[in-house]
C-alpha cells in the first residue's frame, strides 16, 4: 500500500505494475537529467529528512569517501546565505564524526562559534589572542617526543618533515609582515639558521623559541656565513641579514605581532581529543595578526597530523581519522597572503594525509574576494575540487558564478532562490496560529526528553530566550535546508532537524549576544 489512509492522503491499496520502455540513446538522452534525485544511501552523519521522500539522509565526507566510495576526495563544502544553518550543518557533522572515532580539528575558530561544540565533546578550545595565550612558530607538535617511538628511516623523515614545516611557517610570517616573501639569499640564511638551531636543542630533547633563532643570525655562526656569502667581513654580514633580523625582532615581541610568537606555545594539541584554536579575540581591524596567527595555528594542527601519522605507519599506535574544519572560509582566504596556499595544498592532499575536511562560506562571490589574482584563481579550484558540495539558500544573482562549479538545473536553482527569502513581513497575521518548537524540529529522542524537563530548562532567562526566538518558532523558509550535490547527479534536498540533546546543550546558539534585546522586544510584543 502506498500513501496514508484518509481523505486525500493519497492511500493507494492497489499497486500497478510500472511499465517498461525501451529506445535509443537518441531517443532516452532528453530524459537526463532526471528532475529530481534518489534516496540517499544511509550511510554516514545523519542530518535531518529528505523533503521529497521524507526518508532519513546521512551524509558525510569520510563515510562517503571511505566506505561507500562515492566521492573521490573527503572532502564537503557547504554554501548559505547567513542565518539559514550552515554553521549547524558543519557542526552536526562534526559530532556525528566523533562518534565514529573521528577527531575535529578546527585549526582557527575566527568568530568562537564551535567552541561549545567541542567542550561538549570534551576537547580542549585553545584561546589566543592579545594577551591571552602564545603559539611557538618553532614548536615540534609532539614530534621529539615521537622520533623516540620511531624506526630510524621514520625518525629521520619525520624530522625532516619538521624542519621544512618550521622553515615555511616563518617565511609566511615575515611574508605577512613585510607584504613580501623573503628573496632566495634570506631563504637560504634562514633554512641555515634553523638546521644550526635544531642540531643543538634536537638532540636535548628541547624546543626553542623565536629569541633563539635570533641569537644564531647574530652569533655570525660559520655554517651561516658561507650561505649569507659575506667573504669573512663582519660588516657585510650586518648588513646582508638587517632585513631578516630585523623581521625576527618583530617575533620576537618587538613589532605588531605583540609576543604572540615570542614565548612557547601556551597549549599544545592533543590528537587523541576534539580541538579548536579560538582566534575570536583578535579583532577584525588586525588584519595581518589574525593572518599570521592562522598561519601558525595550521602548522601546529598539520604537524600533530603529520606526527599521527608516522607513528601508525611505524605501528606504534592505532591510526587515528582527523576531520579538519573550515568555517567562515572567506574571512580565512582575506586573512592575508599564504593562507589561500595551505587551503589549496589540503584540497589536494587530504587523501594522503588520511584527513576529511569541510569547508564553508556563504556565497561564490566570497572565493572571488581576495586581493592577488593568482590566489582568486586558486580559491576557485578549492570548491572545484571539494566531492560533496551541499547548497542552501542563496541568491539569484550568485546562479551564473555558482554553476560554473556547481551543475544544477533550473528547477534545482529557482528552489534555492527561493530558500533565501526572509520570514513573512506581518507578523499580526501569525497570531491565530501557534506554532510549537515540534513544528520545526521533530523530536527523535522523547525518551530522554519530557516535557517536565523542558519546563524546568525554561526556567532560565537565557534558555528561554533561545526556544522562543522568533527564528525558532517562525524560521525562514529555507532555514535548514540544502541540496546535497556530487558531480552532476540530480540534487538530494533535505531538512536538517536538531535532537532536543542539541537544543538542550546550545552549542548551534550564536546569537548570545541577542537574547537580552530579542526577550525585551518579544515581551513589547506581549509574546513573553
Amino acid at each position: 500500500m502506498r500513501g496514508f489512509k484518509g481523505r486525500g492522503l493519497g492511500e493507494a491499496q492497489l499497486l500497478h505494475p510500472v511499465r517498461e520502455m525501451r529506445g535509443t540513446n537518441y531517443q532516452l538522452c532528453g530524459l537526463y537529467p532526471f528532475p529530481m534525485g534518489g534516496g540517499a544511501p544511509l550511510e554516514g552523519v545523519p542530518l535531518g529528512r529528505n523533503l521529497l521522500s521524507n526518508e532519513p539522509v546521512c551524509c558525510d565526507p569520510i563515510s562517503w569517501f571511505k566506505n561507500v566510495r562515492l566521492i573521490s576526495n573527503p572532502s564537503a563544502f557547504v554554501m548559505a546565505n547567513p542565518g539559514l544553518g550552515k554553521s549547524s550543518l558543519l557542526r552536526r557533522m562534526a559530532i556525528g564524526l566523533c562518534a565514529f572515532g573521528v577527531n575535529p580539528l578546527i585549526l582557527g575558530d575566527i568568530k568562537g562559534e564551535h567552541v561549545g561544540m567541542i567542550e561538549e565533546l570534551g576537547g580542549s578550545p585553545l584561546p589566543l589572542g592579545r594577551g591571552v595565550g602564545h603559539i611557538n612558530p618553532l614548536d615540534d607538535a609532539g614530534a621529539l617526543a615521537a622520533t623516540e617511538r620511531l624506526s630510524p628511516a621514520k625518525r629521520e623523515e619525520l624530522l625532516t618533515e619538521l624542519h621544512a614545516r618550521r622553515r615555511g611557517t616563518i617565511a609566511a610570517l615575515i611574508a605577512i609582515l613585510r607584504k613580501t616573501p623573503l628573496d632566495e639569499r634570506e631563504g637560504a640564511i634562514l633554512d641555515r639558521c634553523l638546521l644550526v638551531l635544531e642540531s643543538r636543542h634536537n638532540a636535548a630533547g628541547t624546543i626553542p623559541v623565536m629569541s633563539d633563532l635570533r641569537q644564531v643570525l647574530k652569533d655570525r655562526h660559520v655554517e651561516v656565513r658561507e650561505v649569507a656569502l659575506d667573504r669573512g667581513n663582519d660588516e657585510r654580514y650586518d648588513s646582508i641579514t638587517e632585513g631578516l633580523e630585523s623581521s625576527l625582532n618583530s617575533l620576537c615581541g618587538a613589532g605588531a605581532f605583540g609576543d604572540m610568537f615570542s614565548r612557547p606555545s601556551t597549549h599544545r594539541i592533543d590528537a587523541t581529543k576534539p580541538m579548536v584554536f579560538d582566534l575570536s579575540r583578535i579583532s577584525q581591524t588586525e588584519t595581518d595578526l589574525r593572518a599570521a596567527t592562522l598561519m601558525a595555528c595550521w602548522a601546529a594542527g598539520i604537524g600533530t597530523v603529520t606526527t599521527s601519522n608516522m607513528l601508525a605507519d611505524d605501528g606504534v599506535i592505532e591510526r587515528q581519522r582527523f576531520l579538519i574544519i573550515l568555517d567562515e572560509l572567506w574571512n580565512t582566504l582575506a586573512a592575508g597572503p599564504g593562507i589561500v596556499d595551505q587551503v589549496n595544498a589540503l584540497t589536494r592532499l587530504n587523501r594522503e594525509w588520511g584527513v576529511g575536511q569541510i569547508m564553508a562560506s556563504h556565497t561564490p562571490s566570497d572565493l572571488q574576494a581576495v586581493k592577488d589574482e593568482a590566489d582568486r584563481h586558486k580559491a576557485k579550484g578549492i570548491m572545484d575540487r571539494c566531492g560533496i558540495k551541499i547548497l542552501g539558500g542563496l541568491a539569484r544573482s550568485e546562479m551564473p558564478l555558482l554553476t560554473q562549479s556547481v551543475e544544477l538545473s533550473v528547477r534545482e536553482q529557482e528552489q534555492l532562490a527561493t530558500w533565501q527569502d526572509p520570514p513573512a513581513w506581518n507578523r499580526s497575521k501569525d497570531e491565530k496560529t501557534h506554532y510549537s518548537n515540534d513544528d520545526v524540529f521533530q523530536r527523535t529522542d522523547d525518551a530522554t526528553f519530557t516535557d517536565e524537563e523542558l519546563t524546568a530548562w525554561l526556567q532560565d532567562a537565557d534558555n528561554a530566550a533561545w526556544y522562543y526566538d522568533d527564528r525558532t518558532t517562525e524560521p525562514p523558509p529555507g532555514q535548514g535546508k540544502f541540496f546535497i550535490k556530487v558531480g552532476s547527479r540530480a540534487g538530494i534536498p533535505f531538512r536538517m532537524e536538531f535532537t532536543p540533546s542539541e537544543r538542550l546543550s546550545r552549542v548551534h546558539d550564536t546569537e548570545k549576544k541577542w537574547h537580552e534585546a530579542k526577550r525585551t522586544a518579544a515581551q513589547e510584543r506581549g509574546e513573553l
